[in-house]
C-alpha cells in the first residue's frame, strides 16, 4: 500500500516573533491581522507546547478512507493553491459541523509541528476559486498560522484538485461526505445515519454504479461496508434522539434498537420516559410491533416481569457441537422447516457480526 506524501511544513522554518500574541491594553485587533490579540496569545501558547501524538488507529482509519476516495473518485492532480482562493462548500453539503476547540487545537499543533499529512480536496470553479470538499479545518489552520507568523509558506496549501468539468454536483457532494467522514471515524450514530441517507438521496439523483444496482447496495459499496449495515443505520432514522443516544451509549443493544424502529415515535417517547428501553428483550419484538397504546406497552413490560414457565426437551444432532459453542433453541412449524433453513442460509451472508467459523457450524447443523 503506497504511503501518502507528507507535505512538510515545520516549526524550524518559521522565525520566532517575541511580540506575537502579546496582550494589548485594548481589545482591538493587532495591526496587520484579522484576529484579536487574545486569539493570537492562545495560538502562540499552542505553538509553544509539544504536539500530542495522534492515535495510530485514527491515522490508519483516516488514511484508509482517503485511499478509498482516491480509488473511487481520483482527483485530476495535486497542487499548491492560495488559501484566499478557497471557498467553503454550501452548508447543506457539509453538515458535519466544526471541530471542538480541543480537536482544533490538536490539529493546529500537528500542522505547525509536523506539517500537513493530508492535502485538502477541492473542486475548481468557473470563477477561478476552488470549493473545499474536504479540509475546511486545515484551511483555517493555515489562515491562522499565517496570521501569527506572517510566513508566506502558509499562504498556499496542498490540494487534490478536481477540474470543473471532471465531476458533477452530486459527485462533488459524495466527495464531501466521504472525505469528511474519513476524518470523523468516531462520530455518533446520527452522523452515520445522515451520511448514509444523504448518499442514498444522491444515488437516486444520479446513480454512481448504474441503474442495475439498488440504492442500499450502492451506498454500501461507496462506504466499503455491508448492505446490512447501511440498511440497519437507515432504519435508525426512525428512532427518537433520546433512544439513538441510548444506543450510542450501549444502554440498549443493536437488536433492541432495531425493534424499537417499528414502534411509533410517540410510544418510543413513552418507553424512554418510563425507562422501559432498559428492560426490553429481543423476544418482545412481535408484541412491540403490534402495540398501539401506552397501556399496551405497560402490559408488555409487566408480562416480562411475570415468572416464566420452563420446559425441557431432548433432541439429537448428527453434528458435534464445538466446545465453545452454545445451543440456541428454536421451534419451527413442521411444514416450514425447509423454508426456514433456506432463509437462514441466505441471512448468514449478511451477518457481519458472526465469524466464518460460526456460519460454517450453523450451516452444517442446518444440513444435518
Amino acid at each position: 500500500m503506497a504511503k501518502r506524501q507528507k507535505f512538510s511544513i515545520s516549526a524550524q522554518q518559521t522565525p520566532v516573533f517575541d511580540d506575537v500574541g502579546a496582550m494589548s491594553a485594548t481589545p482591538e485587533k493587532k495591526a496587520g491581522t484579522s484576529i484579536s490579540p487574545e486569539r493570537l496569545a492562545e495560538l502562540q501558547a499552542l505553538m509553544a507546547k509539544p504536539a500530542a501524538a495522534a492515535s495510530p488507529s485514527d491515522e490508519a482509519q483516516a488514511a484508509k478512507a482517503e485511499e478509498r476516495v482516491d480509488t473511487l473518485l481520483p482527483a485530476h492532480h495535486e497542487e499548491l493553491i492560495d488559501i484566499d482562493k478557497l471557498v467553503a462548500a454550501p452548508d447543506e453539503w457539509n453538515f458535519f459541523g466544526k471541530p471542538s476547540p480541543e480537536q482544533y487545537a490538536l490539529i493546529f499543533q500537528s500542522v505547525y509541528k509536523y506539517g500537513l499529512w493530508h492535502p485538502c480536496t477541492v473542486w475548481e470553479q468557473e470563477d477561478g476559486t476552488y470549493m473545499i470538499l474536504g479540509g475546511h479545518t486545515r484551511r483555517m489552520v493555515y489562515q491562522e498560522l499565517y496570521e501569527v507568523t506572517k510566513d508566506e509558506k502558509y499562504k498556499k496549501i496542498p490540494c487534490k484538485v478536481y477540474k470543473h468539468d471532471q465531476i458533477t454536483e452530486p459527485t462533488a457532494r459524495r466527495i464531501v461526505i466521504l472525505t469528511n467522514i474519513a476524518q470523523r471515524a468516531k462520530e455518533d450514530s446520527a452522523v452515520r445515519i445522515h451520511c448514509y441517507s444523504e448518499m442514498a438521496l444522491l444515488e437516486k439523483e444520479e446513480a454512481f454504479y448504474g441503474s442495475g444496482v439498488d440504492v442500499n447496495t450502492a451506498v454500501a459499496k461507496l462506504f466499503g461496508v455491508s448492505r446490512a449495515t447501511v440498511f440497519f443505520y437507515r432504519r435508525l432514522e426512525k428512532l427518537i434522539p433520546e433512544l439513538l443516544d441510548a444506543y450510542d451509549q450501549r444502554q440498549i443493544t443493536q437488536a433492541v434498537a432495531g425493534m424499537l424502529c417499528d414502534v411509533p415515535q410517540e410510544l418510543q417517547q413513552y418507553i424512554y420516559e418510563k425507562g422501559y428501553h432498559l428492560e426490553l428483550k429481543p423476544a418482545m419484538r412481535h408484541a412491540l410491533k403490534v402495540a398501539v397504546t401506552k397501556e399496551d406497552i405497560d402490559a408488555i413490560i409487566q408480562q416480562q416481569k411475570q415468572p416464566q414457565e420452563k420446559y425441557q426437551y431432548v433432541f439429537s444432532t448428527k453434528i458435534k457441537k464445538p466446545s465453545n459453542f452454545d445451543f440456541v433453541p428454536l421451534a419451527i412449524d413442521h411444514d416450514e422447516v425447509q423454508a426456514f433453513k433456506d432463509f437462514m442460509d441466505q441471512t448468514l451472508d449478511l451477518a457481519d457480526n458472526l465469524s466464518d467459523h460460526t456460519k460454517k457450524v450453523i450451516r452444517e447443523m442446518l444440513k444435518g
